[in-house]
């Protein structure tokens, strides 16, 4: 069973968060274990829920579904491979910050690893923005890629979200560690 069935949604790729959300609520309510529901059932319908809010994996599954083949690896659009060149920098220069406020022991340097910490909040803070952005273009071609059935062009999107979708991952846990 795919997880669009396991919420009782319809096929498609154009869904809300909110709509995910409120198929699972409907769903969930009776296989809850504390309804009396199944553990197993009510564990298979977290994870479609969670298939379903990444714009990656209800591609991936919206395809598979359709029964084309679809090959993650590939090539992807040359932006994003710019943008892996800004996460590694950004990224680098994030830990060195985290790193020398941990060290840090006078008030001096705590005062200076502040100053860093502010500085690569800011660049992370801007390059999270930047990737949800390229995000959400992607996610604009849904309504095309359903439409005309486009199975390459999906598979292009869907590696484009795969590595968005992880740098976002990663970029979010740094900023809460820069907090």
């Amino acid at each position: 069973m795919n997880s669009f069935e396991w919420l009782g949604l319809p096929v498609g790729l154009v869904v809300s968060d909110e709509e995910i959300r409120d198929a699972f609520r409907t769903k969930a309510s009776d296989a809850h274990p504390d309804s009396g529901g199944d553990e197993v059932e009510f564990a298979a319908m977290q994870a479609a829920q969670e298939v379903l809010f990444s714009p990656a994996r209800r591609l991936k599954e919206w395809l598979e579904v359709k029964g084309w083949e679809v090959d993650s690896r590939g090539m992807i659009d040359s932006g994003v491979m710019d943008l892996f060149q800004e996460v590694a920098g950004v990224g680098s220069e994030a830990e060195a910050a985290v790193k020398a406020k941990d060290k840090a022991q006078s008030a001096l340097a705590k005062g200076m690893a502040e100053i860093s910490l502010m500085s690569a909040r800011e660049k992370v803070g801007a390059l999270l923005s930047k990737i949800v952005e390229e995000i959400e273009k992607r996610v604009s071609c849904f309504p095309e890629i359903e439409e005309k059935g486009d199975a390459s062009l999906g598979a292009k999107v869907m590696r484009d979200l795969v590595f968005l979708e992880k740098w976002r991952g990663t970029l979010r846990g740094l900023f809460g560690r820069l907090m």
